[in-house]
């Protein structure tokens, strides 16, 4: 294998993020918002993408499950507020 890349890549994650996440529902519309764990219907892993913003990576049934996730892309455990 090669050990430069042969193509332009993406540019990486500089942090992530996990946020509770609730869906709401009014006269016909539908959106989610970000709102505290104990309101959550699930919740979100974000990565950040330096000059652009978050983009959501995945969701899940629980936080402990999206903690999980970010421990097995980052090898860490997420603390609220150190990776943002």
């Amino acid at each position: 294998m090669p050990t430069s890349p042969t193509r332009d890549l993406p540019t990486r994650f500089d942090a992530y993020e996990i946020h509770g996440v609730k869906v709401f529902k009014e006269s016909g519309n539908k959106w989610c918002e970000q709102v505290p764990d104990h309101e959550a219907e699930f919740w979100s892993l974000y990565g950040h993408i330096p000059g652009q913003g978050l983009t959501v990576l995945g969701d899940f049934t629980t936080r402990k499950h999206t903690e999980e996730l970010y421990a097995r892309i980052t090898g860490r455990r997420y603390s609220e507020g150190s990776d943002a």
